[in-house]
Protein backbone atom coordinates (compact mmCIF):
# COMPACT_ATOMS: atom_id res chain seq x y z
CA UNK A 1 0.00 0.00 0.00
CA UNK A 2 1.45 3.26 -0.83
CA UNK A 3 1.26 7.08 -0.59
CA UNK A 4 -1.54 6.89 -3.61
CA UNK A 5 -3.67 4.73 -1.29
CA UNK A 6 -4.29 7.60 1.20
CA UNK A 7 -4.96 10.46 -1.17
CA UNK A 8 -8.48 11.82 -1.18
CA UNK A 9 -10.38 14.46 -3.18
CA UNK A 10 -11.87 17.95 -1.85
CA UNK A 11 -14.48 19.88 -3.72
CA UNK A 12 -12.83 23.69 -4.28
CA UNK A 13 -15.32 26.34 -4.44
CA UNK A 14 -15.77 25.67 -8.57
CA UNK A 15 -17.14 22.03 -7.91
CA UNK A 16 -19.14 23.64 -4.67
CA UNK A 17 -20.90 25.99 -6.89
CA UNK A 18 -21.44 23.68 -9.75
CA UNK A 19 -23.45 21.21 -7.64
CA UNK A 20 -25.60 23.97 -6.33
CA UNK A 21 -26.29 25.77 -9.17
CA UNK A 22 -24.96 24.03 -12.57
CA UNK A 23 -23.00 26.95 -12.95
CA UNK A 24 -20.53 25.08 -15.21
CA UNK A 25 -23.34 23.23 -17.02
CA UNK A 26 -21.30 19.49 -16.17
CA UNK A 27 -22.60 16.18 -17.84
CA UNK A 28 -24.28 13.84 -15.43
CA UNK A 29 -21.23 11.52 -15.16
CA UNK A 30 -19.11 14.46 -13.52
CA UNK A 31 -22.07 15.65 -11.58
CA UNK A 32 -22.21 12.46 -9.98
CA UNK A 33 -18.56 12.12 -9.11
CA UNK A 34 -18.76 15.67 -7.15
CA UNK A 35 -21.73 14.67 -5.57
CA UNK A 36 -19.83 11.45 -4.20
CA UNK A 37 -16.79 13.03 -3.06
CA UNK A 38 -19.27 15.99 -1.17
CA UNK A 39 -21.41 13.09 0.88
CA UNK A 40 -17.43 11.60 1.99
CA UNK A 41 -16.74 9.20 -0.97
CA UNK A 42 -13.63 11.13 -1.53
CA UNK A 43 -10.80 8.62 -2.13
CA UNK A 44 -10.25 7.11 -5.58
CA UNK A 45 -11.60 3.63 -4.25
CA UNK A 46 -14.46 5.40 -2.72
CA UNK A 47 -15.46 6.82 -5.89
CA UNK A 48 -14.99 4.18 -7.67
CA UNK A 49 -17.37 1.43 -5.50
CA UNK A 50 -19.84 3.64 -5.28
CA UNK A 51 -20.22 5.40 -8.93
CA UNK A 52 -22.86 3.96 -11.28
CA UNK A 53 -20.72 4.35 -14.19
CA UNK A 54 -18.12 2.48 -15.82
CA UNK A 55 -14.38 2.16 -13.86
CA UNK A 56 -12.33 4.05 -17.01
CA UNK A 57 -14.84 6.69 -17.40
CA UNK A 58 -14.59 7.52 -13.91
CA UNK A 59 -11.21 7.36 -13.54
CA UNK A 60 -11.01 9.71 -16.55
CA UNK A 61 -14.03 11.92 -15.41
CA UNK A 62 -11.67 12.55 -12.09
CA UNK A 63 -8.56 13.40 -14.47
CA UNK A 64 -11.13 16.16 -16.07
CA UNK A 65 -12.01 17.46 -12.48
CA UNK A 66 -8.37 17.64 -10.90
CA UNK A 67 -7.55 19.61 -14.66
CA UNK A 68 -10.81 21.83 -14.34
CA UNK A 69 -9.57 23.08 -10.30
CA UNK A 70 -13.38 21.64 -9.58
CA UNK A 71 -11.13 19.27 -7.26
CA UNK A 72 -8.42 18.83 -5.56
CA UNK A 73 -6.13 15.92 -4.20
CA UNK A 74 -4.90 15.57 -1.13
CA UNK A 75 -2.38 13.28 -0.20
CA UNK A 76 -4.07 11.55 3.16
CA UNK A 77 -7.48 11.41 4.74
CA UNK A 78 -8.89 13.04 7.95
CA UNK A 79 -10.55 11.21 10.23
CA UNK A 80 -14.26 12.12 10.43
CA UNK A 81 -13.48 12.88 13.63
CA UNK A 82 -11.02 15.78 13.26
CA UNK A 83 -12.11 19.04 14.80
CA UNK A 84 -10.60 22.28 12.94
CA UNK A 85 -11.06 25.30 15.36
CA UNK A 86 -10.26 29.04 14.81
CA UNK A 87 -8.62 30.41 17.50
CA UNK A 88 -11.36 32.88 19.58
CA UNK A 89 -9.98 36.36 18.73
CA UNK A 90 -12.33 38.40 19.76
CA UNK A 91 -11.98 40.82 22.87
CA UNK A 92 -14.90 41.10 25.46
CA UNK A 93 -15.23 43.97 27.40
CA UNK A 94 -12.44 46.51 27.88
CA UNK A 95 -9.05 46.40 27.31
CA UNK A 96 -7.66 48.01 30.15
CA UNK A 97 -6.20 45.15 32.92
CA UNK A 98 -9.11 44.56 35.97
CA UNK A 99 -7.62 44.70 39.26
CA UNK A 100 -7.71 41.52 41.39
CA UNK A 101 -10.40 42.62 44.03
CA UNK A 102 -12.47 43.55 40.68
CA UNK A 103 -15.40 41.17 39.55
CA UNK A 104 -15.00 41.40 35.60
CA UNK A 105 -17.86 43.42 34.05
CA UNK A 106 -21.05 41.45 32.43
CA UNK A 107 -21.36 41.53 28.68
CA UNK A 108 -24.53 43.56 27.69
CA UNK A 109 -25.66 40.60 25.14
CA UNK A 110 -24.65 37.26 25.21
CA UNK A 111 -21.28 36.44 22.98
CA UNK A 112 -21.49 34.89 19.34
CA UNK A 113 -21.10 31.44 18.79
CA UNK A 114 -17.66 30.39 17.95
CA UNK A 115 -17.97 28.85 14.44
CA UNK A 116 -16.15 25.05 14.26
CA UNK A 117 -14.94 23.74 11.05
CA UNK A 118 -15.72 19.94 11.49
CA UNK A 119 -14.41 17.36 8.57
CA UNK A 120 -16.72 14.87 7.34
CA UNK A 121 -15.03 13.16 4.62
CA UNK A 122 -14.54 15.75 1.91
CA UNK A 123 -17.53 18.34 2.22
Amino acid sequence: MGARDRAYFELTLKGSEELAQRTYRLDAKIRNILFLIQKGYATVEGILENSIFPRDEVVERLRDLLRGHFVTLHGEKLSATTIQEKPDTRTYGPTTSIESNDAPPAPDTEPAVQQSTFYFGGL
